[in-house]
C-alpha cells in the first residue's frame, strides 16, 4: 500500500482506464479461436492463422496512434478516439449475423487497439521524470491493472457464453470501454503533462474520420485475404528495422546508446510474445479438449485458465514491484536486457511443463489442470521479469520527442509476436484424420516442447547478446 501511496495522482485513474480497457480486448481475444473452431466450423490451421494475423494487427496499428498523438491529436484525444472504435467494434461483434459484421468488427477493433493502447501508456511515463526510482513500480503497477481486466473477462466470458451465447459475450467487451472512458473522463484534472496539441480542427477530425473507415475497410479486406498478410507484414517488419535503424543513427551520441538498447530489447520481445501469445491459440485449444476442467469440485470454463495467470500477475506483480523500488534505491536493479533474459527463460519454463503434462494423461485420456496452473505460474513470472519492464524502458530510453512513436514500436514487436504466434501454433494443429485421444496429446507435447526449446536458445543467445551490447554502449 505505501509504494501505491507515493505514486502519482494520475496512476489510480489510468489504470482503472487501462483495466476495463483490457476487460474488453481480453473477453474478445479469450473466446476467438474458440469462436471460429467451434461456431464457425474454420480448421484450427485456418483460425491460428486469421488470430494470428488480428493480434499483429492490432499491435502493429499503435504505431500509427502513437504518432498520431505525438504529431496532430495529443494523449487525450487520441485515447478517446480508441475508445470509441473499440466500443463500435464489440458492437460489430456483438450482432448476431454471423460473418457479416465479424471481419469489420475486427478490424474496427484494430483501429481502436491502434490509437488506445501506446498513449496511455505514454501518458503514465509523462507522470514521472526520467530517473524517477518509482517508475519501474509504477509500471509494475499499472500492469497489474492490465491483468485485473484480463481476469475478470477471463472469469466471466466464458459463463456468459454458456449461458447467454457467443454475442452477449462480445456485448460485455463494449461496456467495459464505456466504463473505462468514463473513468478517464473523471480523473483528468489529476493528470499532468496531457501533452495536448492545439484544439484540433473540426474538418482535420473529418478527414481522420474518412482515413480511419478506409483503414476498416482495407484491414477487413486483408483479414480474409491471408495470402496478402503472409508478405505484408514481414515486408512491414523488414522496413521497420531499416526505420528504426536510420532514427538510432539520426540521434546524439547519448541517445545512441539508448536507441542500441530500447532496440534490442523490442527485438528479443518478439519471441517472449509469440510463446506467450500460445494462451490465446494452441494452449487454448488444448485445454478445451484435453484438459480436465474439473477443480476443487468446480467446474472450470476454457477462458477461467487464462484468467489464471491474471491472479498470479495480481498477487506477484505488487511483490515485484517492491523488490524493483527497493533494489532501484540501493541501485543494485538489474539492467532491463538481463530481466528480459530471465523473463523468456521462465516462458520456456512453462512450456516445458505443458509438455511434459501430456505424459501423465488420466484414465479419460485428460489432464490434470495442476499442470496448467503451474506452468501458467512460470510464465507469469516471465511476463512480470519482462513486460511491464519494458514499458517503462521506451518511456525512459527513447528521445522525448519519440517517446509516443517508440510505444507504438513496442507494441509492433508483441503484433509481429502475434502474427509468428500464429506460425508456430499451427505445429499443434490436429487434422480431421487424428480423432483419438493419444494421438491428439502427442501432438501438443511435440509442440509444447519445441515451444520451450526455443525459449531457451534465445535466452542463452540474448545473454551473450547483452555482453555486446554493454560494449557498444560503453564505447
Amino acid at each position: 500500500m505505501s509504494v501505491i501511496k507515493h505514486q502519482p495522482k494520475a496512476l489510480p485513474f489510468l489504470f482503472l482506464t487501462e483495466m476495463w480497457e483490457r476487460f474488453g480486448f481480453y473477453v474478445v481475444q479469450g473466446l476467438l479461436v474458440l469462436f471460429m473452431t467451434q461456431h464457425f466450423g474454420y480448421s484450427d490451421s485456418d483460425s491460428y492463422t486469421i488470430l494470428g494475423v488480428f493480434t499483429a494487427l492490432a499491435y502493429i496499428s499503435p504505431i500509427f496512434g502513437g504518432m498520431l498523438a505525438d504529431k496532430f491529436l495529443g494523449f487525450k484525444t487520441a485515447i478517446v478516439w480508441g475508445g470509441l472504435f473499440l466500443i463500435l467494434g464489440y458492437v460489430f461483434l456483438a450482432l448476431p449475423f454471423g460473418k457479416t459484421f465479424f471481419y469489420p468488427g475486427l478490424a474496427t477493433i484494430i483501429i481502436g487497439n491502434g490509437m488506445f493502447k501506446p498513449n496511455i501508456s505514454s501518458l503514465l511515463g509523462t507522470q514521472y521524470t526520467t530517473d524517477d526510482p518509482r517508475r519501474d513500480s509504477g509500471f509494475t503497477i499499472f500492469y497489474i491493472g492490465i491483468n485485473i481486466g484480463a481476469f475478470l473477462a477471463g472469469i466471466s466470458s466464458g459463463y456468459i457464453k454458456e449461458y447467454f451465447g457467443w454475442h452477449v459475450s462480445f456485448a460485455l467487451a463494449s461496456i467495459g470501454l464505456v466504463i473505462g472512458l468514463a473513468t478517464f473522463g473523471f480523473g483528468r484534472q489529476h493528470i499532468i503533462g496531457l501533452n495536448e496539441k492545439q484544439k484540433v480542427a473540426r474538418k482535420f477530425k473529418l478527414q481522420l474520420l474518412a482515413y480511419c473507415i478506409i483503414a476498416i475497410i482495407g484491414l477487413n479486406f486483408l483479414l480474409q485475404v491471408n495470402t496478402l498478410a503472409d508478405w505484408l507484414l514481414p515486408s512491414t517488419g523488414i522496413i521497420l528495422i531499416v526505420l528504426l535503424t536510420i532514427i538510432t543513427l539520426q540521434q546524439d551520441i547519448e541517445y545512441r546508446k539508448h536507441m542500441i538498447v530500447l532496440n534490442t530489447l523490442i527485438l528479443s520481445s518478439v519471441v517472449f510474445w509469440m510463446l506467450f501469445l500460445q494462451l490465446f491459440f494452441s494452449a487454448n485449444l488444448f485445454i478445451d479438449r484435453l484438459v480436465d476442467k474439473t477443480f476443487l469440485g468446480m467446474h472450470l470454463t476454457t477462458t477461467v485458465f487464462y484468467a489464471s495467470e491474471s491472479i498470479f500477475i495480481i498477487l506477484l506483480g505488487p511483490i515485484f514491484a517492491w523488490w524493483w523500488h527497493a533494489l532501484g534505491k540501493n541501485e543494485k536493479n538489474p539492467s532491463p536486457v538481463s530481466k528480459f533474459v530471465f523473463g523468456i527463460f521462465f516462458a520456456g519454463l512453462g512450456f516445458l511443463i505443458l509438455g511434459v503434462s501430456t505424459l501423465f494423461p488420466n484414465a479419460e485420456g485428460l489432464i490434470s489442470a495442476y499442470w496448467i496452473f503451474l506452468a501458467y505460474l512460470m510464465i507469469t513470472i516471465g511476463e512480470l521479469l519482462l513486460s511491464p519492464i519494458g514499458l517503462s524502458a521506451v518511456t525512459m530510453l527513447a528521445p522525448p520527442h519519440l517517446v509516443g512513436m517508440m510505444m507504438g514500436v513496442w507494441f509492433v514487436a508483441t503484433g509481429f509476436g502475434g502474427i509468428f504466434a500464429g506460425m508456430i501454433a499451427k505445429l499443434s494443429s490436429v487434422p480431421d484424420t487424428v480423432q483419438t485421444v493419444t494421438g491428439k496429446l502427442h501432438i501438443y507435447q511435440n509442440a509444447f516442447f519445441d515451444y520451450a526449446y526455443l525459449a531457451f536458445f534465445v535466452a542463452i543467445l540474448l545473454f551473450f547478446m547483452n555482453i555486446g551490447v554493454k560494449k557498444i554502449v560503453q564505447k
